[in-house]
């Protein structure tokens, strides 16, 4: 039986996108890499600083429960996601903890697939999609001309739907103009809106043709208000990204609030959980978008989770401005007419950096 011999995590800093890695050495050698979410944006602060209070989590509370502990099937997944749930529970169930855990688990089923000598699809498995496609998911940029550019850009590089990170109705209007018709486009509005003024948005983003309108309400967690903006909404309403925890999931699923659920593996446990979480979409007729803002080992476990999930729809691909990168450098997934395959390297395929 093999086990777990050592936990590290690294913290990649930049002041716009940071990333934090957690990697598992098992005792017969391999190696195995996950990832965590990157925290909010706090440019003015040391680089790297949203991850550190995540880092400090992992390193203190989840190292020493998870050395020692055997990595050779789904099993042994599955108990140490549970050890380390039960461990922390007074700690809360969701934020650093669900997010921290997230990382951890992440980087356990690569090990054990790795291990297995198969894709984490096959641990997952079985697969049932061909392909997905995906989506750009720009930045936000407040600027007609900047977004066009971004966007185009995209376009140009074989994926065939754009998502704008903007709330300004006149800048999203404008968008569309000069893209056309033709061009699938999302828009995330960051729950920029109260009630009032998301109804209004949506009213207005009538002449879009938007695939969907996401998180307009603030505060994320408030339900009801987001159900009552998706009864007046013309277009599809998206939300997922900040429920950290199945429950939370749960309830914004049957609160009537969504029509499309776009859960953020990175936040809410891992994919441990994703299991249930796909199969809770499934069984509510609802499409599923995993969420992700993360060029990383988070992104190769979102396509993986979600070829195995009929629920899932479309794949989220962050899409930074020119020059912006990640600092794990890790490049974009090959795409074929605008889709991602199923993978077929061991564990998620992350080559490190």
């Amino acid at each position: 039986m093999a086990r777990i011999v050592e936990l590290e995590v690294e913290a990649l800093a930049d002041p716009y996108n940071p990333q934090l890695f957690v990697r598992l050495m098992s005792d017969d050698g391999y190696t195995s890499v996950g990832e965590t979410w990157w925290g909010t944006y706090q440019p003015m602060s040391k680089p790297g600083t949203p991850v550190f209070a995540i880092g400090v989590f992992v390193e203190t509370l989840l190292r020493p429960l998870t050395i020692g502990q055997p990595c050779d099937t789904v099993a042994d997944i599955e108990a140490l996601w549970q050890r380390l749930v039960r461990a922390t529970i007074q700690y809360g169930h969701e934020g650093i903890v669900s997010t921290a855990i997230s990382g951890v688990d992440i980087a356990v089923w690569d090990l054990v697939a790795k291990r297995q000598g198969v894709p984490v699809t096959t641990l997952l498995g079985p697969v049932v999609h061909d392909a997905i496609p995906v989506y750009a998911s720009l930045t936000w940029l407040g600027d007609v001309d900047r977004v066009c550019r971004d966007a185009e850009r995209a376009l140009s590089a074989g994926i065939r739907a754009v998502k704008l990170h903007e709330a300004n109705v006149d800048l999203i209007l404008e968008v569309r103009r000069r893209l056309g018709p033709s061009v699938p486009l999302m828009v995330d509005a960051s729950a920029r809106f109260d009630e009032d003024g998301a109804i209004a948005a949506a009213e207005r983003l009538a002449d879009a043709d938007l695939v969907w309108f996401e998180e307009p309400v603030y505060p994320q967690s408030d339900h009801a208000a987001l159900a009552r903006v998706r009864q007046t909404a013309t277009m599809p309403i998206a939300a997922g990204e900040n429920e950290f925890g199945l429950a939370g999931l749960e309830r914004l699923v049957t609160s009537g609030a969504v029509d499309i659920l776009q859960p953020e593996i990175a936040k809410f446990g891992g994919l441990t959980p994703a299991r249930g979480v796909g199969e809770m979409a499934r069984l509510a007729g609802i499409p599923m978008y995993p969420h992700n803002y993360s060029l990383g080992p988070s992104l190769l476990a979102n396509i993986h989770w979600a070829m195995t999930s009929p629920a899932a729809r479309w794949l989220e691909v962050p899409w930074l401005s020119e020059g912006g990168t990640f600092p794990c450098g890790m490049p974009m997934p090959e795409l074929v007419d605008g889709c991602v395959l199923p993978p077929t390297a061991p564990g998620l395929g992350y080559t490190g950096h």
